[in-house]
């Protein structure tokens, strides 16, 4: 993740998530090995400050306990691009843990509410490597 160390230390100590959401940008390249054609994506990274709520079930044979449901708004930029939808998926590193996380719920605001609100977002967080 390439967010600013200034623009995190800003946000401290609230900006505990970290997203990269891979979106496509309209556009298409040719693959020099096979010649299809690709398109063309971009990152578009997020600072949040979210809550982790572990899981609700009992940790038996077979439960994956490495999701969180995750609860917050975003911080820098304030809203997410138009091509992130219900089902996204970035990478993300929140209170130090890489994981994924899935944006899983409608959170679209009406534009007039974006100006002094920060748009909050839910999804799912499943934590795949250790601290950094």
């Amino acid at each position: 993740m390439v967010i600013a160390t200034a623009t995190i230390a800003e946000y401290a100590p609230w900006g505990n998530a970290q997203l990269a959401f891979e979106v496509v940008t309209g556009t298409s390249s040719t693959d020099a090995t096979t010649g299809n054609t690709v398109p063309t994506t971009e990152i578009v990274e997020y600072l949040a400050a979210v809550n982790l709520e572990p899981p609700k079930w009992q940790a038996d044979k077979g439960v994956d306990v490495t999701t969180y449901f995750v609860r917050g708004r975003l911080l820098t930029p304030a809203v997410l691009d138009s091509r992130i939808t219900n089902g996204s998926q970035a990478s993300a590193t929140v209170n130090g843990y890489r994981g994924r996380f899935e944006l899983v719920v409608d959170l679209s605001m009406e534009q007039n509410h974006r100006d002094d609100l920060r748009q909050e977002i839910e999804g799912i967080f499943r934590v795949i490597g250790g601290p950094n």
